[in-house]
């Protein structure tokens, strides 16, 4: 988890958004251990701890990714 978090921080910082595959995600919400629903309930939950949005996107072609952005100023 702290990998990916620093992952999303430093592309966040680099471009304004951060994306991540599903396969990079699989490391810290299996697919196999949690339903898809709350997987993207605990990746939602995870994203508004850093103070982020996210976005997740499934494609025609079966690729599911996040998007990561900063959270806009209040």
């Amino acid at each position: 988890m702290t990998e990916l978090t620093k992952h999303i921080e430093r592309t966040l910082k680099e471009r304004g958004f951060s994306v991540v595959f599903e396969d990079e995600w699989e490391r810290c919400w299996r697919s196999e251990e949690i339903k898809p629903a709350d997987r993207e309930e605990q990746i939602e939950t995870f994203a508004e701890s850093h103070g982020w949005i996210v976005s997740i996107l499934n494609t025609d072609s079966g690729v599911i990714r996040a998007i990561f952005e900063g959270a806009p100023p209040h």
